[in-house]
């Protein structure tokens, strides 16, 4: 597979709002996948409006008429596949998610998995990154069955495989999965939720519950936390404030995101979960 192929059949099922003025800024995408990635000769700010006169090198990078140079392929000394799996996930038109995966040669019989498949194009991109030439083996869809059915290798930053309530429904976790707080007994504290719907509905009555919360004994300062409506390809950020209440233990607090009628939209997960470790600090 080329560069130019590459990146040409990822921006082709872009959102047409994810570039400004006009959908014809093809570089922004090269420089932001780029920078992501780790390589100091690219900067991408989420502040700034790009038009194609910005990204001169990258728009050549996306039409093949220029080729990374070895020094600049030596930059990425730590490629970060995680960062780059973002920026994809934040690009791409998840309603033209079966079109992409046929654009890389996935099969229309495999699950479709938002996740897999930015993980996988990500890992394509490293590939070409440590090519010597402008060429690299097209790894997609092997990743890509390798991540679908090995969901352990997935990264933890994203949440494992789960089973959708609704058809079509998905939920893209950008904070640390199942993280792990270790305080004081008596500390209260906050955690913070990040997650984007990965689906193509919109959510609407939904809310985050804490479904143990009789059984634990840290405590929540509200075991429901609307979600406000949310369109497919847009993020929610929520807080909950957590009291360790003065006993020590161990303890899982186990969060679902509920629909109006109070099912969990996604059964068998964990991934809005978090652990409490509360231990006695004596004062010195």
């Amino acid at each position: 597979m080329l560069l130019r192929t590459y990146f040409e059949q990822i921006y082709k099922h872009t959102l047409p709002e994810a570039f400004h003025p006009s959908r014809k800024n093809a570089g922004v995408l090269v420089l932001h996948c780029l920078s992501a990635a780790g390589s100091p000769h690219f900067k991408f700010s989420k502040e700034k409006r790009y038009t194609s006169e910005d990204v001169p090198t990258e728009r050549k990078y996306f039409d093949g008429s220029r080729s990374m140079t070895e020094a600049v392929k030596a930059s990425f000394h730590d490629f970060n596949v995680d960062a780059v799996t973002t920026v994809i996930m934040g690009y791409i038109d998840k309603q033209q998610m079966r079109e992409l995966m046929l654009d890389f040669g996935i099969p229309p019989n495999l699950e479709r998995n938002i996740n897999c498949l930015c993980r996988a194009l990500a890992i394509q991109l490293k590939h070409f990154v440590d090519s010597l030439t402008d060429e690299a083996s097209d790894i997609v869809l092997l990743e890509y069955q390798r991540l679908l059915f090995e969901p352990q290798d997935t990264r933890q930053h994203i949440q494992p495989l789960c089973t959708s309530l609704y058809t079509d429904d998905s939920v893209y976790l950008k904070s640390k999965y199942r993280p792990t707080y270790t305080v004081d007994i008596y500390q209260v504290f906050q955690h913070t939720w990040e997650f984007e719907n990965a689906g193509i509905q919109t959510w609407r009555g939904r809310k985050l519950f804490f479904s143990n919360h009789d059984a634990v004994r840290p405590k929540a300062d509200h075991i429901y936390i609307d979600i406000p409506d949310t369109p497919p390809n847009k993020g929610v950020q929520l807080t909950v404030t957590m009291d360790a209440r003065g006993f020590e233990g161990s303890y899982e607090c186990n969060w679902v995101m509920i629909d109006s009628g109070g099912n969990n939209c996604y059964p068998n997960s964990n991934q809005f979960s978090f652990v409490i470790n509360t231990r006695f600090s004596p004062k010195k």
